[in-house]
């Protein structure tokens, strides 16, 4: 049986793994990223965030909100 702190490093790890490979793919939306994981917008944005913060991802590019 795996410990908490093996399992929750475990989950970050396949995630981290699957949003990287979204970005391999190419340029995605916020929006469709979110979907392709099955989180919210916010929780994508947190993760690219906690990656670029690790040195994995850099974050090149922001749009105007569509409802600004």
């Amino acid at each position: 049986m795996k410990s908490t702190a093996a399992a929750e490093l475990e989950f970050w790890s396949e995630l981290d793994q699957q949003v990287l490979a979204c970005l391999r793919d190419g340029p995605t939306s916020m929006r469709d990223l979110a979907q392709r994981l099955g989180l919210s917008p916010g929780g994508a944005t947190s993760v690219l965030l906690m990656l670029a913060a690790e040195g994995k991802i850099q974050v090149t590019g922001v749009e105007l909100a569509e409802r600004a």
